[in-house]
């Protein structure tokens, strides 16, 4: 390993320097050693955005702490460089893995931040990269908050990963400085409900485990109720099952790890699975349910797929791992129905929002 570092400098610095060592009777390396030392030492601007991403596990836990639990000791909840910290893990989080669908609640979220600071921009004149913006959005005219409407109505609803990774990357970038964004107006922008929406990308885009998950969880204790959902169609029968806090369950009690379990019983076997098939499947599922003719060809995904009846075959069926488990065109349709509305309402779907925000979810 080298001892030493040769560094060139201009002439005109060089010369200062000799200068400067004459007057203070000091040798240049001297002199140089001290205001390095000394510039090394003072914060720049960004310093702490680095600090931030040095150790992001301790980031994830104290964001989790002001946005998700809410325990902000009256200090504003997140810091520009936590934003940027937030962001950037958020559009990685599209590039981990293959064969994903992007949840739709939390790209639009971050598809709205992007139109808000646009629209900023534009109404104060600030400089904005239309190259940049122009190239993803297609942003044609003079008045682009509206070229950038046009463009978000006109979306696909089935947005692969890949694609998403795109769509988010001027927000991710330089495009906008959100230095120069006043306090007030930022806040407005990222409200906390947008960012609880897209705290389950920034786990993601870590490659978040169930470890550090489970290790979160033990540290901060965040209350997630326990509950039991059984959906049954034709003879197959999920169960869902969450670990988590019962209905009067007293302070100081054991702490149950928040945890979820699928367990998928047929006629003639029983299968457990856990949350990353379970989270995807379901994510799946909802497309569908919202927009069927757009998966009208059904979906292979990552850790689940499904095809709907009609499509290959006049049964429909789903997929998790190497399993295949087909069903007749009212039991699939019965299936989709169930897990996606029960998913979406009353205990179940408050346990679900609490584990996405400790797991993960695209």
């Amino acid at each position: 390993m080298l001892s030493q570092l040769n560094l060139r400098f201009p002439k005109k610095l060089i010369a200062a320097l000799k200068t400067r060592a004459g007057e203070e009777n000091l040798s240049v390396n001297a002199l140089a050693e001290r205001f390095l030392d000394d510039g090394l030492q003072t914060a720049a601007a960004g310093d702490r955005y680095f600090q931030l991403m040095a150790d992001p596990e301790a980031t994830v836990r104290q964001l989790y702490r002001h946005i998700i639990l809410g325990q902000t000791f009256g200090t504003a909840p997140v810091s520009r460089d936590a934003l940027r910290f937030m962001l950037a893990f958020s559009r990685e989080a599209f590039l981990r893995g293959q064969g994903r669908l992007a949840t739709l609640p939390a790209l639009y979220t971050l598809l709205d931040i992007t139109r808000d600071l646009l629209a900023w921009q534009s109404e104060h004149d600030q400089p904005v990269d239309t190259h940049y913006l122009k190239g993803i959005f297609r942003l044609t005219g003079e008045n682009q908050v509206e070229d950038f409407d046009h463009f978000r109505a006109a979306l696909n609803p089935v947005i692969d990963q890949s694609y998403a990774e795109h769509l988010l990357r001027p927000l991710e970038s330089d495009c906008f400085m959100l230095a120069e964004v006043p306090d007030a107006v930022l806040a407005a922008i990222f409200t906390l409900p947008r960012l609880k929406a897209i705290f389950p990308l920034v786990l993601r885009g870590q490659n978040w485990t169930e470890e550090q998950a489970a290790a979160m969880a033990q540290e901060l204790r965040p209350t997630l109720p326990a509950v039991t959902e059984v959906i049954e169609a034709g003879t197959l029968r999920l169960e869902i099952r969450v670990d988590g806090q019962h209905p009067g369950q007293r302070p100081g009690a054991w702490y149950d790890t928040p945890k979820m379990h699928l367990i998928i019983t047929g006629q003639e076997f029983v299968v457990p699975y856990g949350w990353a098939a379970f989270s995807e499947l379901l994510g799946l599922l909802t497309l569908y349910a919202r927009h069927p003719q757009a998966l009208a060809h059904g979906h292979q995904g990552e850790h689940a797929m499904f095809s709907p009846p009609g499509n290959v075959s006049e049964e429909g069926f789903f997929g998790m791992g190497g399993l295949r488990i087909f069903l007749p065109a009212e039991g699939f349709e019965v299936l989709v129905r169930e897990l996606t509305v029960k998913s979406a309402e009353g205990t179940l779907a408050e346990a679900l929002t609490g584990l996405r925000c400790l797991y993960g979810d695209l």
